[in-house]
């Protein structure tokens, strides 16, 4: 649906995108992780047709954006970061505003509002000034505006920011619903909130893209690595843990835990076990863990 073919964007001298390349299909929901300035919110821009590629091409369906922008802008929601909205003017007047901007007239107009309304659980304060709701009130008031036309894409520029964790679940659980009829890209710096919420992760280090998979795949070992978790009460523990094996790297978590990773796959946990029988240590648990997602974020985008 959506192709990225080499995209890069340079503002000056300043490279915020290097080169991206992306295939997203219909129906999927996509995190687009990176530290801030990776180029996230660039690249949403690109694809939203807010900016215009330096290099490199943008095409739906086979079309390419540039040549087609306003048939393809129709098709796009858009929220920036920023999620602009007329403070005087209440979520009614502000919503009818954008509906006749997009053309929306009539009973198409009427049924887009109810559509956005329902949508966005925002009824109860459609009568409102925008300047009276709070954050959350605002930000699903942004998502009414970048629906109202039904688009089959979404964009989504860190939708939850500044929120409270209530709030944060409310939203992750509207996108849910949302993403069940369209394709959503949702860019964000929040890990464990994109993780619930995508089921494919993008991660962008200095303009490109470095990891693409789905969450559980991201945070399988790679190379047949294996982490042990160990909590042992005894002496010099990390010193002979590390003496153990070639290959093994061994870091102090906590008062008596330790991280045990271990390249090619072999089990480390009976040596360890016979290591603490003979010296004596109290070996209180061990257990095998997977890699966090924290863990392959800051592997893939450590700066070089």
């Amino acid at each position: 649906m959506i192709r990225l073919n080499k995209i890069g964007k340079k503002f000056g001298q300043i490279t915020a995108v290097a080169e991206v390349s992306l295939a997203i299909e219909r129906g999927e929901i996509v995190g687009l992780l990176g530290p801030n300035g990776a180029g996230k919110t660039t690249t949403l821009r690109v694809i939203a047709g807010v900016l215009p590629p330096s290099k490199g091409q943008v095409t739906i369906d086979g079309k390419n954006f540039f040549d087609n922008e306003q048939e393809l802008k129709a098709r796009i929601g858009y929220l920036p970061e920023n999620n602009p909205l007329y403070d005087e003017l209440t979520v009614e007047e502000h919503l009818r505003f954008f509906a006749s901007l997009k053309g929306l007239k009539g009973q198409e107009r009427a049924e887009a509002l109810a559509f956005a309304v329902k949508k966005t659980g925002i009824a109860e304060v459609y009568y409102r000034v925008i300047g009276e709701l709070s954050k959350g009130y605002r930000q699903r008031v942004g998502l009414a505006q970048a629906i109202l036309s039904r688009p089959d894409i979404l964009l989504l520029d860190e939708p939850t920011e500044g929120l409270d964790p209530n709030q944060r679940r409310d939203i992750q659980h509207l996108l849910t619903n949302l993403g069940r009829e369209r394709t959503v890209i949702v860019s964000s710096h929040v890990l464990s909130e994109i993780n619930k919420l995508a089921n494919r992760m993008v991660i962008i280090s200095q303009g490109k893209v470095v990891g693409d998979d789905t969450p559980a795949n991201l945070t399988k070992a790679k190379s047949g690595q294996q982490r042990v978790e160990v909590e042992m009460v005894g002496t010099d523990v990390k010193t002979a843990l590390e003496a153990l094996a070639k290959g093994i790297k061994v870091s102090k978590t906590g008062t008596n835990r330790y991280q045990v990773d271990m390249a090619g796959g072999k089990d480390i946990r009976p040596e360890i076990f016979r290591l603490a029988v003979k010296k004596k240590w109290l070996l209180l648990t061990m257990k095998q863990s997977e890699r966090q997602l924290e863990d392959v974020f800051a592997e893939l985008t450590e700066m070089e």
